[in-house]
């Protein structure tokens, strides 16, 4: 049977070297655990991803307003122009005797200052708030998990 010129011939291949020369063969499976350590060295591991919340919250008081005036009188005005805030993933709304919170949590990596400058630009539009209330309070914040720290 003759061995066509595509095919390789006897002791012409690259494994075909390293039979012959036993040497060569331990000093390639050297080399790569010398660099295989090394790079493990270099290789970044971590249990837990990091998690960092970045919040916006919108705080309005309103003395002697019960939780129902300040759903109806200030959340339900206020929150429609913040979800509209771009960058915004959730929202959530509560709201206390005389006091009321929105807070607006970021998509990751999305610029903070802009965010609150957009959310403050918001407030600012928002028309018709009882003439009692305080002036909307915007203050940016920043949660990190301390569990993997």
């Amino acid at each position: 049977m003759a061995l066509r010129d595509n095919q390789l011939k006897p002791g012409k291949g690259f494994l075909s070297y390293f039979t012959r020369h036993k040497t060569a063969a331990n000093l390639v499976l050297v080399v790569m655990v010398v660099l295989g350590l090394i790079a493990a060295t270099k290789i970044r591991s971590q249990f837990f991803p990091d998690i960092v919340i970045q919040t916006v919250s919108v705080s309005v008081t309103w003395p002697g307003a019960g939780p129902e005036d300040m759903d109806l009188g200030v959340v339900q005005l206020l929150e429609p122009a913040l979800l509209a805030v771009e960058g915004v993933e959730t929202s959530s709304a509560t709201s206390f005797q005389g006091r009321a919170l929105i807070r607006l949590d970021f998509s990751p990596g999305y610029d903070m200052a802009r965010a609150a400058d957009d959310v403050k630009a918001a407030v600012d539009g928002v028309t018709g708030l009882p003439a009692e209330a305080d002036t909307p309070v915007v203050r940016r914040g920043v949660w990190r998990d301390r569990v993997t720290d």
